[in-house]
Protein backbone atom coordinates (compact mmCIF):
# COMPACT_ATOMS: atom_id res chain seq x y z
CA UNK A 1 0.00 0.00 0.00
CA UNK A 2 1.19 3.50 -0.86
CA UNK A 3 -0.13 6.51 1.07
CA UNK A 4 0.43 10.26 0.74
CA UNK A 5 -1.27 12.83 2.94
CA UNK A 6 -1.06 16.34 4.32
CA UNK A 7 -0.28 16.27 8.02
CA UNK A 8 -0.47 18.54 11.02
CA UNK A 9 1.52 18.71 14.24
CA UNK A 10 -0.01 17.75 17.55
CA UNK A 11 3.10 18.81 19.47
CA UNK A 12 6.86 19.42 19.31
CA UNK A 13 9.53 18.38 21.84
CA UNK A 14 13.06 19.84 21.76
CA UNK A 15 15.99 17.55 22.52
CA UNK A 16 19.38 18.84 23.69
CA UNK A 17 20.45 22.44 24.40
CA UNK A 18 19.66 23.89 20.97
CA UNK A 19 16.09 24.57 22.10
CA UNK A 20 17.42 27.25 24.47
CA UNK A 21 18.16 29.48 21.46
CA UNK A 22 14.65 29.26 19.98
CA UNK A 23 12.31 32.23 20.40
CA UNK A 24 9.59 31.19 17.95
CA UNK A 25 9.03 28.27 15.58
CA UNK A 26 6.40 28.20 12.84
CA UNK A 27 5.67 25.13 10.72
CA UNK A 28 4.61 26.13 7.22
CA UNK A 29 4.04 22.68 5.73
CA UNK A 30 4.11 19.07 6.94
CA UNK A 31 3.68 16.16 4.51
CA UNK A 32 4.13 12.42 4.87
CA UNK A 33 4.61 9.80 2.14
CA UNK A 34 4.81 6.13 3.12
CA UNK A 35 4.67 2.63 1.65
CA UNK A 36 3.69 -0.54 3.51
CA UNK A 37 4.14 -4.17 2.42
CA UNK A 38 2.30 -6.76 4.51
CA UNK A 39 1.69 -10.48 4.77
CA UNK A 40 -1.72 -11.20 6.26
CA UNK A 41 -3.04 -14.44 7.79
CA UNK A 42 -6.77 -14.63 8.43
CA UNK A 43 -9.41 -17.06 9.66
CA UNK A 44 -13.21 -17.15 9.76
CA UNK A 45 -14.47 -17.34 13.34
CA UNK A 46 -18.11 -17.22 12.22
CA UNK A 47 -19.71 -16.92 8.75
CA UNK A 48 -19.82 -13.13 9.21
CA UNK A 49 -16.59 -12.47 11.19
CA UNK A 50 -13.08 -12.70 9.73
CA UNK A 51 -10.05 -11.97 11.93
CA UNK A 52 -6.48 -11.48 10.76
CA UNK A 53 -2.89 -10.85 11.78
CA UNK A 54 -0.52 -8.81 9.63
CA UNK A 55 3.20 -8.14 9.60
CA UNK A 56 5.51 -6.43 7.15
CA UNK A 57 7.79 -3.54 6.32
CA UNK A 58 7.16 0.21 6.28
CA UNK A 59 9.22 2.94 4.67
CA UNK A 60 8.63 6.58 3.89
CA UNK A 61 9.67 10.18 4.37
CA UNK A 62 8.36 13.21 6.22
CA UNK A 63 8.78 16.73 4.82
CA UNK A 64 8.75 19.68 7.22
CA UNK A 65 9.03 23.33 6.15
CA UNK A 66 9.56 25.71 9.06
CA UNK A 67 10.47 29.29 9.93
CA UNK A 68 12.65 29.56 13.04
CA UNK A 69 13.37 32.73 15.02
CA UNK A 70 16.28 32.32 17.42
CA UNK A 71 18.76 34.25 19.57
CA UNK A 72 22.48 33.59 19.09
CA UNK A 73 23.26 35.00 22.58
CA UNK A 74 20.51 33.80 24.93
CA UNK A 75 20.68 35.30 28.40
CA UNK A 76 22.78 38.28 27.31
CA UNK A 77 21.51 41.90 27.35
CA UNK A 78 22.53 42.37 23.70
CA UNK A 79 20.49 39.96 21.62
CA UNK A 80 21.55 38.38 18.38
CA UNK A 81 18.18 37.76 16.79
CA UNK A 82 18.21 35.67 13.61
CA UNK A 83 15.66 33.81 11.50
CA UNK A 84 15.90 30.90 9.09
CA UNK A 85 13.49 29.20 6.68
CA UNK A 86 14.37 25.51 6.56
CA UNK A 87 13.14 22.41 4.75
CA UNK A 88 13.77 19.12 6.52
CA UNK A 89 13.41 15.64 5.04
CA UNK A 90 13.41 12.64 7.33
CA UNK A 91 13.47 9.22 5.71
CA UNK A 92 12.46 6.26 7.83
CA UNK A 93 11.85 2.52 7.66
CA UNK A 94 10.99 -0.27 10.04
CA UNK A 95 8.97 -3.36 10.86
CA UNK A 96 5.24 -3.06 11.33
CA UNK A 97 2.63 -5.46 12.70
CA UNK A 98 -1.02 -5.44 13.64
CA UNK A 99 -4.35 -7.22 13.86
CA UNK A 100 -7.87 -6.63 12.67
CA UNK A 101 -11.35 -7.95 12.06
CA UNK A 102 -13.91 -7.70 9.27
CA UNK A 103 -17.69 -7.96 9.72
CA UNK A 104 -19.58 -9.03 6.58
CA UNK A 105 -23.25 -9.09 5.63
CA UNK A 106 -24.53 -10.01 2.21
CA UNK A 107 -27.88 -10.44 0.48
CA UNK A 108 -28.23 -11.33 -3.17
CA UNK A 109 -25.60 -9.47 -5.18
CA UNK A 110 -25.05 -6.86 -2.44
CA UNK A 111 -22.51 -6.99 0.36
CA UNK A 112 -21.65 -4.69 3.28
CA UNK A 113 -18.41 -4.88 5.25
CA UNK A 114 -16.86 -3.13 8.22
CA UNK A 115 -13.08 -3.50 8.61
CA UNK A 116 -11.22 -2.40 11.76
CA UNK A 117 -7.48 -2.82 12.28
CA UNK A 118 -4.77 -1.53 14.60
CA UNK A 119 -1.07 -1.46 13.72
CA UNK A 120 2.29 -0.32 15.06
CA UNK A 121 5.64 0.33 13.38
CA UNK A 122 9.00 0.69 15.12
CA UNK A 123 11.23 2.89 12.95
CA UNK A 124 14.98 3.12 12.54
CA UNK A 125 15.07 6.81 13.54
CA UNK A 126 15.64 7.37 17.28
CA UNK A 127 12.39 7.84 19.27
CA UNK A 128 10.31 7.34 16.11
CA UNK A 129 7.28 5.07 15.78
CA UNK A 130 3.82 4.94 14.21
CA UNK A 131 0.57 3.78 15.83
CA UNK A 132 -2.57 3.65 13.71
CA UNK A 133 -6.21 2.63 13.89
CA UNK A 134 -8.14 2.37 10.63
CA UNK A 135 -11.91 1.90 10.33
CA UNK A 136 -13.38 1.31 6.86
CA UNK A 137 -17.06 0.61 6.14
CA UNK A 138 -17.79 -0.48 2.55
CA UNK A 139 -20.75 -1.44 0.40
CA UNK A 140 -20.38 -3.53 -2.73
CA UNK A 141 -22.18 -5.11 -5.67
CA UNK A 142 -21.13 -8.35 -7.39
CA UNK A 143 -21.24 -8.73 -11.17
CA UNK A 144 -19.14 -10.65 -13.67
CA UNK A 145 -16.41 -9.87 -16.16
CA UNK A 146 -16.43 -12.83 -18.47
CA UNK A 147 -16.27 -15.93 -16.28
CA UNK A 148 -14.85 -14.11 -13.26
CA UNK A 149 -17.05 -12.70 -10.43
CA UNK A 150 -16.13 -9.11 -9.55
CA UNK A 151 -17.31 -7.23 -6.47
CA UNK A 152 -17.22 -3.44 -6.87
CA UNK A 153 -16.75 -1.66 -3.53
CA UNK A 154 -17.24 1.92 -2.35
CA UNK A 155 -16.62 3.16 1.16
CA UNK A 156 -14.95 5.65 3.42
CA UNK A 157 -11.85 5.18 5.54
CA UNK A 158 -11.10 6.82 8.89
CA UNK A 159 -7.48 6.90 10.10
CA UNK A 160 -6.42 7.71 13.67
CA UNK A 161 -2.68 8.33 13.48
CA UNK A 162 -0.13 8.72 16.26
CA UNK A 163 3.20 9.20 14.48
CA UNK A 164 6.35 10.39 16.23
CA UNK A 165 9.24 11.34 13.98
CA UNK A 166 12.60 12.76 15.04
CA UNK A 167 14.10 15.36 12.68
CA UNK A 168 17.31 17.40 12.86
CA UNK A 169 17.80 21.04 11.82
CA UNK A 170 21.11 22.93 11.68
CA UNK A 171 20.60 26.62 12.39
CA UNK A 172 23.16 29.11 11.00
CA UNK A 173 25.49 30.34 13.75
CA UNK A 174 24.68 27.52 16.21
CA UNK A 175 27.08 24.59 16.35
CA UNK A 176 24.74 22.17 18.09
CA UNK A 177 21.97 20.81 15.82
CA UNK A 178 18.36 21.39 16.82
CA UNK A 179 16.70 17.99 17.27
CA UNK A 180 12.90 17.95 17.24
CA UNK A 181 10.54 15.14 18.11
CA UNK A 182 7.38 15.78 16.08
CA UNK A 183 3.95 14.44 16.99
CA UNK A 184 2.41 14.08 13.52
CA UNK A 185 -1.34 13.72 12.99
CA UNK A 186 -3.43 13.29 9.84
CA UNK A 187 -4.69 16.68 8.69
CA UNK A 188 -7.89 15.09 7.38
CA UNK A 189 -8.52 11.59 8.79
CA UNK A 190 -11.33 10.80 6.31
CA UNK A 191 -10.83 9.39 2.82
CA UNK A 192 -13.43 8.03 0.35
CA UNK A 193 -12.42 4.72 -1.25
CA UNK A 194 -13.24 2.84 -4.45
CA UNK A 195 -12.10 -0.69 -5.20
CA UNK A 196 -12.80 -4.08 -6.67
CA UNK A 197 -12.24 -7.75 -5.84
CA UNK A 198 -11.95 -10.29 -8.66
CA UNK A 199 -12.20 -14.04 -8.03
CA UNK A 200 -9.88 -15.95 -10.34
CA UNK A 201 -10.78 -19.21 -8.59
CA UNK A 202 -12.14 -20.46 -5.27
CA UNK A 203 -8.62 -20.13 -3.88
CA UNK A 204 -7.20 -17.03 -5.60
CA UNK A 205 -8.50 -13.45 -5.48
CA UNK A 206 -7.10 -10.10 -6.54
CA UNK A 207 -7.95 -6.87 -4.71
CA UNK A 208 -7.30 -3.26 -5.69
CA UNK A 209 -8.49 -0.13 -3.89
CA UNK A 210 -7.77 3.60 -4.14
CA UNK A 211 -8.41 6.37 -1.63
CA UNK A 212 -8.57 10.06 -2.45
CA UNK A 213 -9.49 13.51 -1.17
CA UNK A 214 -8.09 13.76 2.39
CA UNK A 215 -5.62 10.91 1.92
CA UNK A 216 -4.29 9.52 -1.35
CA UNK A 217 -3.82 5.75 -1.14
CA UNK A 218 -3.32 2.89 -3.55
CA UNK A 219 -3.57 -0.70 -2.34
CA UNK A 220 -3.22 -3.96 -4.20
CA UNK A 221 -3.12 -7.54 -2.91
CA UNK A 222 -3.39 -11.18 -3.89
CA UNK A 223 -5.38 -13.47 -1.60
CA UNK A 224 -4.81 -17.25 -1.50
CA UNK A 225 -7.14 -19.39 0.60
CA UNK A 226 -5.86 -22.74 1.79
CA UNK A 227 -8.30 -25.61 1.67
CA UNK A 228 -10.86 -23.82 -0.50
CA UNK A 229 -12.84 -26.09 -2.84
Amino acid sequence: MSMEQDSKLGGVTFQGRAGEYIKDLTFNRVEDDSRVSNIRLDAWLLPFINVYLMAGYMEGKTLVESTTFYDLTPGHPITGDESAIMTMYQKYHGINWGLGATLIYGKGSWVTTLDINVSRAELNVVSSRVNAVMVTPRVGYTSRIGEFPVTWMAGVSYLWLDQRITVEQQLPGISEPMVLELDVKADNPWSPTLGATIEFSDQLQGVVEAGFDGRQTLMGSLVYRFGAN
